[in-house]
Parts: structure tokens; sequence; C-alpha cells
């Protein structure tokens, strides 16, 4: 028997040679005779002659225990990500009122980090527990989840980049960060993140579709397998992958790699001076402190009789009263600017106690997200790398671990705020013992001295 110039001894070695669309090929044309001469019907006769590998059979990935310990974890991501990220919008927008805008883009990371869990986990939920993928339904559900998910997902990673930045400004330049670090320039910087990464995407409505790959192994053949990928069009076939991975992945990556440096540098440098600084002034500080007792024990005596005297009669005339009430009016209203502008400033200290608290927190979340991002991301640039028809559980596997990573990624941000912060964990608090009440229920901050 020859086939394109191959000479084989039976039909069974040529079926063994060929994959399986070329295998169906040929046994769509087969004579009649070959089977009436058997006694057989044509459906038995091909079943009887048929590879093994190209029976055909469902693929449905990873089963047993490291499937169910996977949709396990991914429907934990999906409700304690949902609360969570709710309580640190909540609470981080009222912060956000007092003047620094590194909470603003934390609330805004939080809702966004909602978006792609279920924009993005709660798919790959779906088609891993009950093998359920709405986006393969058609051509409109494809591109569609593949905006909405690619979407969020740039957001989510260069608002980690813009918090990043703004850190690195108000620890690196203080002075000028009271003038920069405004919520009017990150609402500014947000929106730009926001329509540039909108247009970009937008390519999602050409360049994807819905196409049935050959997914033929050893063990399996799945002549209806479908997924939603990019058109097979050599222009943007290698092009755009290598593009979302640098945009998602390798550009973040380096810009938070390189200022979370400076910032450490900074913050040891700031610290080392000051200490320093202390250690020079205490000297002056202690032989300075008799002179100062003395001088206060002196003249108490005398300055209380005085204000004893001045108290009473300003306090018995109407004139007097008046004027002690409108100082001290006045004075109120000095103590609660006074008390914004300390606030302010304590936020916009990098040596402070609150300032380092939040720039560790940050650096922390910054290093998280580009841990869990870029396994995720080069998984995907080589996917083409390797042969169409190869499936291994060892490749499926992976693709579940990096895609859990990334997922894990927009789950623990609550996590991180509650355990570098005992503040947030009283103002975690007090909202939940408030919506567990339903009353006193408010996104805006509330200044109190």
């Amino acid at each position: 028997m020859t086939y394109k110039g191959i000479n084989f001894t039976n039909i069974q070695e040529l079926l063994n040679s060929l994959t399986c669309p070329e295998t169906e090929e040929i046994l769509r044309g087969m004579e009649p005779s070959r089977y009436e001469s058997k006694n057989m019907t044509r459906e038995a006769y091909i079943l009887s002659i048929l590879p093994a590998k190209c029976i055909s059979k469902q693929h449905l990935g990873v089963q047993g225990v490291q499937k169910w310990f996977f949709i396990i974890l991914l429907a934990f991501f999906l409700i304690f990500g949902l609360f969570g990220n709710i309580l640190s919008a909540i609470i981080m927008f009222r912060r956000s009122r007092r003047g620094l805008s590194s909470y603003l883009y934390l609330g805004l990371l939080a809702i966004t980090d909602i978006c792609v869990l279920y924009s993005g986990c709660l798919l790959y939920f779906l088609g891993l527990a009950f093998q359920y993928k709405p986006q393969l339904n058609g051509t409109i559900s494809c591109r569609l989840s593949f905006y909405f998910k690619h979407l969020f997902t740039y957001i989510s990673a260069w608002l980690i980049v813009a918090v990043t930045f703004e850190r690195f400004i108000v620890v690196r330049f203080p002075i000028q960060s009271i003038r920069i670090c405004r919520l009017r320039i990150a609402y500014t910087v947000t929106l730009t993140i926001i329509i540039f990464f909108s247009i970009y995407t937008a390519h999602g409505f050409f360049t994807m579709g819905v196409l049935r790959p050959l997914l033929q192994t050893d063990k399996y053949y799945d002549p209806d397998y479908r997924v939603c990928d990019l058109i097979d069009n050599e222009k943007h076939r290698h092009i755009l992958p290598l593009i979302d991975l640098c945009f998602y992945s390798v550009i973040p990556s380096i810009l938070i790699f390189i200022f979370n440096i400076s910032i450490i540098i900074t913050i040891f440098h700031a610290l080392k001076q000051r200490r320093t600084y202390l250690q020079a002034n205490s000297y002056l500080q202690t032989t300075d402190t008799y002179t100062r007792t003395f001088n206060q024990k002196t003249k108490s005596s005398s300055s209380t009789r005085t204000q004893f005297f001045r108290s009473r009669s300003a306090e018995s005339s109407p004139a007097g009263r008046s004027f002690i009430q409108q100082g001290r009016i006045y004075h109120n209203g000095l103590n609660k600017n006074k008390f914004q502008q300390k606030s302010q400033q304590v936020l916009f200290d990098s040596t402070s106690a609150t300032g380092i608290r939040l720039t560790c927190l940050l650096l922390l979340i910054s290093f998280i997200s580009v841990l869990c991002t870029l396994p995720p991301s080069i998984r995907a640039f080589t996917a083409d790398l390797r042969p169409p028809q190869e499936s291994t559980v060892k490749w499926q596997i992976a693709e579940l671990i990096t895609t859990t990573l990334m997922y894990f990624n927009h789950t623990i941000n609550f996590v991180l705020y509650c355990l570098t912060g005992r503040v947030f964990r009283n103002e975690c608090r007090k909202l939940l013992r408030s919506l567990w009440a339903l009353k006193d229920i408010q996104i805006s901050c509330t200044m109190s001295s």
C-alpha cells in the first residue's frame, strides 16, 4: 500500500503513521468492498481499524485530587476576594480624604481586583469545575471576555506602578511631594491609565475568535476542542502576546523594582541621618534641662496669680465673656486646621512611624505583584513555542499553578493591610460592626481629633 510515495505493508501501519484528521479523511473515502467482504458495517469496520489515539474523547484536563484542590482554592479567592476588597476599598477611600493620594490608588486597586476576579477567575472556575465556558458560546462573548479581563488586569498592574512611583516621590523628594502627590493628580493619572488601556485592549474585537486547534495526544483525541484565542494571522500572532507580556508584567515589574530599591536606599539613608542628628542634640538637651526647670518654677507662682485675676475680670463683664467665646472658637478652628496639617505631615514624612509603615505596606504589595504576574505572563508567551498537539498533564498543572498565582495577587492585599496596620484592623472592626447593625455606614472620611 502506497501513500504519498511511501510504501506500507497494511492499512493499520498506514493509519498509525498519520494524524487523526488525516486518518478521518482516508476512512471517509474508503471503498465499501473493504468492510462488505468481512460482513461488517462501515462504522464497525472503522472502529476495528481506528488507532486508539484517534478515538474521540472529550478533553477534561486535570482530574482527581489536584482538580478539586484548585477548584476549592479558586472558590475561596472569589468569596474572600470580594468581601476583603470591598472592606479595603471603603477604608482606603475614607483615608484618601486626609490628603494623601496613595490611599486613593489603593481604594481603586481594590475595586479593580474585584473586577479581575469576576471577569477572569469566575470564568476559569466555571470551566474547571463544571466544564462550562461562556466565552466559547460565540465570537462576541469571546471578544468581550478577552477585553474586560485584559483591561482590568492592565489597570491593576499600572495602579501598583502609580502608587509605587508616588511613594518614591514622597521618600526621595519630600518637599516637592506635598505639591505633586495630590488627589487631583491621582485622578488624572488614573483616568489616563484607564483611557490608554481601554483603547489598546480594543484590538481584541478584531484579533480574537473561537478556534478549533488540533488536540491530539497518545491518550485522547478531541475534535470538538475549542479555545478563545488570537486568530491565526502571522501579522499579530507573535507580536501581540509579546506586547501583552510587556504591558502587564515586564515593564511594570522593572519600574516597580527600580522604584522599590530607590525607596529602600533612601529610607535607610534618612534614618541614619536622623539617628546621628538626634545623638548630636541629645547632649545639648540635657544641659539645658536644669536651667529651664528653674526658670519655670520661679515664673509659675506669679503667672498663675496674674492669670487668675485676668480671667476673673474678663468673665465678670459681658464684653469679656464674648471675647473669651470668640477666642475659644478661633482656638478650636486653629486646632482643627493644625490637626489636619499635622496628619498630612505625618503621612508625608517618610521617616515617621506611619510613613515607614505605609512604605513597608506598599513595598509588600508591589513585590508580591511582581512575583505573581511574571510566571503566568511567561507561560502565556511560551505557549506558542510548544507543538500544537502537545497537551500533557504537567503542562496543564503548570497552567493551573500560574493562573491561580495570578488570582492570588488580586486577593491577598486585604490580608497585607491587616498584617501591617493596627489602625486598619480597628477601622475594619468598626466597619463590620456598623454593617452588622446597618447604621452609620459612611464611605467619606469624617475628621475628628
